[in-house]
């Protein structure tokens, strides 16, 4: 399942992108440009279906996002919630530094798991 919305923020803005792939016992979701106000109900979305039996853990690939703001941050704290509470867990594939800042200046960091890509 693939879900692509396109955003006009500027005219070098790249599109938003959410990817969802079977790899293995994962469920990869990787992302793609902002996930903002605007893009993180698709992205709660995504993380709310039922995953197929067999599944271990959900993936979040942050590593393709040039924006996060709180409301990005608030999907990915109710997604590793939900994980650690009904399963599957979820873990996260670190994004750029200015992603990664919103974790560190909000005090969470350490309560995610992050893993390599």
């Amino acid at each position: 399942m693939t879900v692509v919305t396109a955003l006009t923020r500027g005219l070098d803005a790249k599109p938003f992108r959410c990817d969802v792939a079977r790899d293995g016992d994962d469920v990869r979701i990787t992302l793609e440009g902002e996930l903002d106000l605007a893009t993180s109900p698709q992205v709660e979305a995504v993380l709310r279906e039922p995953c197929d039996h067999g599944v271990a853990r959900r993936v979040l690939d942050l590593s393709g996002l040039t924006f996060m703001d709180s409301s990005g941050l608030r999907v990915v704290l109710v997604a590793d919630a939900a994980g650690r509470r009904d399963g599957p867990a979820l873990v996260v594939v670190k994004g750029p530094p200015s992603v990664q800042n919103v974790f560190e200046i909000t005090g969470v960091l350490g309560g995610l798991r992050f893993v390599a890509s």
